[in-house]
């Protein structure tokens, strides 16, 4: 029940970003500039071997985080401790080993790339962010992928979360491994699987697919006001890309 329940939280958020789709973007930078700097500061914070470069970084997404709603605080911050604490034991056989410093550098710099990724995840949606793969170029069989991933893991979801609550109302007595129906529900779930992915193959050869990937969108039309604002975002971002760059080049030097 508790991997179901997990199961159905990763379901909602997904759905929840399928329904706010445009949201982010219409309140903020290009989802294409958000990638980038995401991207840039992450790989940044990996190669310097200053920690001041880092703890800069953290901070400034910090101060990011904190001007989110409640909900946005409390969904990010409830993603960092799992990987800062396994990155933390995993390097603390480091502190015994005469280097201690490599044991707080590297934790560090996973808190740095978890807060950025769940901060991004937490303004660009699902379909904002196939998009902005586009924007860089990336191969469309690669977005096709992804984006037939996701909405098979939901529909698959929600057919194995009905298959469960069937098995449970049926279920007589104590639940055990052997009326639990686990077994059951993942092969039916997997025959479903090989069923939709059938469908979907026969549904392209029918439609002629040639391997280009068309996202129809109707975009809202936007005030002189929004569009200035867009555009002011945008030009926050692109600054941030120098700004980084120029950062981690002179913390370098302080080495």
């Amino acid at each position: 029940m508790k991997m179901n329940l997990r199961v159905m939280r990763v379901i909602a958020a997904i759905t929840d970003a399928e329904r706010n789709t445009g949201k982010s973007a219409q309140s903020g930078a290009a989802p294409a500039l958000r990638l980038a700097v995401s991207i840039l500061a992450i790989l940044l914070c990996a190669l310097s071997r200053n920690a001041f470069f880092v703890l800069c970084v953290i901070a400034v997404e910090l101060l990011r985080t904190a001007l989110l709603p409640a909900d946005g605080v409390r969904r990010i911050m409830e993603k960092l401790p799992a990987p800062v604490l396994m990155t933390a034991l995993l390097m603390l056989p480091a502190v015994f080993l005469g280097s201690p410093r490599s044991m707080g550098t590297v934790t560090m710099k996973v808190l740095n790339a978890v807060l950025i990724l769940a901060i991004l995840n937490e303004k660009v949606s699902w379909r904002e962010m196939t998009g902005a793969l586009a924007a860089f170029h990336a191969p469309e069989i690669f977005i096709l992928t992804l984006d037939t991933a996701v909405r098979f893991f939901v529909l698959l979801g929600r057919y194995s979360n009905r298959l469960l609550e069937a098995v449970s109302l049926r279920r007589v007595g104590e639940k055990t491994w052997r009326n639990a129906g686990t077994g059951g529900i993942l092969g039916t779930t997997w025959l479903k699987s090989q069923k939709m992915a059938a469908a979907n193959a026969e549904a392209m050869a029918c439609r002629c697919f040639d391997g280009v990937y068309r996202k129809n969108s109707f975009p809202k039309r936007e005030t002189e006001r929004e569009r200035r604002k867009r555009f002011a975002a945008d030009l926050l971002y692109a600054c941030l890309i120098p700004a980084l760059v120029l950062c981690f080049f002179y913390t370098k030097t302080m080495v």
